[in-house]
């Protein structure tokens, strides 16, 4: 009776192990890891006086994440985000454009964030607010009728703020957008302010 009891004693405990570490692994895997990697990409939409010039475009995003506390509510970015656009048709016709000339923008940003999770660290969902400094490099390239390329860049610093949603455990989905702005001075002339909103989704790991 009594090894009868110890081996009963033993299965109970071994049931119990089985039911224990998978509740943690699942646990586990529901929250973000401390380091985690982004990527994504979507459309750009153009702000102010930069949507006279310019057109909705489109984004891609990249970023390496690191989370002090797993799961914890605040995290910091390292981060780079590459949008293109071609020009109105209004700007090229002020810049004495032809029909034959290929004139596209382009904005690449890189930078770090700061962002603050809401809700539970477990949960499947959590709205985050975001916001971040960077330099800005901004790209004017025209490829003319005989097919020759010419471009012109200025770099300017700028910041970012706005909020999105994570989707999932240590492997998720995120919808994030933000307001951008930055200013450029050509040549050491006149400064111009540039402003726009990438709206990105993608996933983390």
């Amino acid at each position: 009776m009594i090894r009868v009891h110890s081996l009963a004693v033993r299965l109970l405990a071994l049931a119990a192990c089985g039911v224990v570490l998978p509740a943690r692994a699942d646990a586990q895997a529901a929250v973000p890891r401390v380091l985690s990697v982004g990527i994504g990409g979507g459309g750009t939409v153009p702000v102010g006086d930069f949507a006279n010039d310019v057109k909705t475009g489109w984004n891609a995003l990249g970023y390496f994440q690191y989370q002090p506390l797993s799961g914890g509510p605040w995290a910091v970015r390292a981060e780079a985000q590459y949008s293109r656009a071609l020009y109105t048709d209004d700007f090229l016709f002020d810049v004495g454009a032809t029909d034959n000339d290929n004139l596209s923008n382009k904005v690449l940003y890189a930078g770090v964030s700061a962002l603050y999770h809401f809700g539970r660290p477990s949960g499947q969902v959590r709205p985050y607010a975001i916001g971040g400094l960077g330099l800005y490099q901004l790209t004017a390239s025209l490829t003319d009728g005989s097919g020759v390329s010419f471009s012109d860049s200025e770099t300017g610093f700028g910041f970012n703020g706005g909020a999105g949603i994570r989707f999932g455990g240590a492997i998720g989905i995120f919808v994030e957008s933000r307001f951008h702005q930055f200013s450029v001075t050509p040549g050491g002339g006149v400064t111009s302010t540039s402003r726009f909103i990438p709206v990105s989704v993608g996933v983390t790991f």
